[in-house]
């Protein structure tokens, strides 16, 4: 039964490469096993499995060892990644060591590779209590999916709506082996606790208990994805072209619906689910704040800033940009901040990020930041102003401004990458000195 519930499942996925995610305890024991047989009955799927040594406890070494002696026996190449996992912060160790192992799985395998996790319907009845401890709202309440994308990492469940006590079944039937991870029983972890101390009691008064959340965790994640849909819809019409949130069509939506637009707006920059109260800070600080103000709000590490009626999104602001990069032919420059300037002998361009440079031998060509007295003619422009000036005209937010790239040319200021290049009126000649530079990466301090 739990094998054709498996197979079943898989279906839509046996054609491209696929791993499991891979302990050595008796869940991702038994998916392990139920994937090989059906490799057996489909020999052209790539199949392979993934351990994660976090060194948490004195017998890790002997668990990889059992992870690879059982990957073998089944003809199934092992990858074995060690992390490090350090306590920061106030994020529990628990949830420090998930971080870490996800990391390494997904440098461990390739971004063509479906990762299958061991989670079963017990598992999911936990996430839901933990989710309503923290007072999670219908996303929340979703707790896990049964197929789920992260980046660009697709995730696998299979074995989400199955009891513990099919796995268990179905290990007993085949012998398998596995190890037990004595930190399981530390009831001092959340999830341990609900586990031992709280999912027993509710199982026996309710024995269906299991099955009837899982139901409703499928409601709550059906609920959402409307929600979503609407909302996207809403967030697409105030979403401006640089990533930034319309508020003068922000205020137009009731409260609720606020709420809904920013949160959504933030996860889609890849920023975690924002509690009530950042929401509660970035809306009425957004709207209620003087005209000339300059709110912040953190959410992770990143900041939301208001500027010139919209919302901003923006990480830690880098002071340490370089003062002067002189150009002497290297292809690229990197940046404190992660982004790149590339730069490419030859006419090709046309995009907003790049400008193209007709020099000579003879000239140089460097990038600055922070000139912001240095005058310049912008493309078109009769008028020569300080360049802090047409900034402000052209209404970048301050915390960018000594962000951009400024090219000069023989040491006049000539474009600012990004905003504004030279006038190209002359691209279709035959001059032979063409140089494109290209800003690449949206480092920290620009708009997502």
């Amino acid at each position: 039964m739990l094998f054709n519930d498996f197979r079943a499942f898989m279906a839509p996925y046996i054609h491209q490469p696929l791993s499991v995610a891979y302990s050595g305890g008796m869940d991702s024991h038994v998916l392990l096993h139920l994937l090989w047989r059906l490799r057996e009955q489909h020999p052209f799927m790539q199949i392979g499995a993934v351990h994660v040594h976090h060194g948490l406890s004195p017998n890790a070494d002997q668990w990889q060892s059992h992870c690879e002696r059982v990957c073998q026996a089944l003809g199934i190449a092992l990858t074995s990644r060690r992390v490090k996992v350090l306590m920061k912060g106030r994020q529990s160790l628990e949830a420090q060591a998930r971080e870490a192992r996800y990391q390494a799985i997904d440098e461990a395998v390739g971004t063509d590779t479906a990762v299958l996790l061991g989670q079963h319907q017990r598992d999911q009845l936990e996430s839901f209590l933990l989710q309503l401890k923290r007072g999670a709202g219908p996303r929340g309440l979703s707790a896990m999916a049964d197929s789920q994308r992260s980046g660009d990492r697709l995730y696998l469940r299979p074995l989400l709506q199955q009891p513990p006590s099919s796995l268990r079944q179905y290990a007993q039937e085949f012998a398998l082996q596995w190890v037990e991870d004595e930190s399981n029983l530390h009831t001092g972890f959340e999830r341990n606790f609900l586990r031992h101390e709280i999912v027993p009691l509710l199982e026996a008064r309710w024995p269906h208990i299991g099955s009837t959340v899982a139901r409703s965790a499928r409601l709550c994640a059906e609920q959402q994805t409307l929600l979503d849909e609407c909302t996207s819809g809403h967030l697409a019409r105030l979403r401006q072209k640089d990533g930034s949130l319309c508020l003068k069509g922000l205020v137009g939506f009731s409260l609720s619906w606020q709420r809904q637009i920013v949160r959504l707006w933030l996860l889609d920059a890849g920023l975690p689910v924002p509690t009530e109260k950042q929401l509660e800070q970035i809306i009425r600080q957004a709207m209620q704040a003087r005209e000339d103000a300059a709110p912040s709000v953190k959410v992770a590490n990143w900041q939301v800033r208001r500027f010139q009626q919209r919302l901003y999104l923006t990480g830690s602001i880098v002071n340490t940009m370089p003062e002067e990069l002189i150009w002497r032919g290297e292809k690229v420059f990197v940046l404190p901040d992660g982004r790149r300037l590339e730069f490419t002998p030859g006419y090709k361009g046309g995009e907003s990020n790049e400008i193209l440079l007709n020099i000579a031998q003879e000239d140089s060509v460097a990038v600055c930041f922070a000139r912001l007295n240095d005058r310049f003619t912008p493309a078109g422009s009769r008028h020569s102003k300080p360049l802090k000036q047409w900034l402000k005209l052209w209404r970048v937010p301050p915390w960018q401004r000594s962000q951009l790239p400024l090219i000069y040319l023989n040491h006049r200021l000539v474009a600012v990458l990004g905003l504004e290049g030279p006038e190209l009126a002359d691209t279709e000649g035959n001059k032979p000195g063409w140089l494109r530079i290209r800003l690449a990466g949206s480092g920290k301090t620009l708009p997502s």
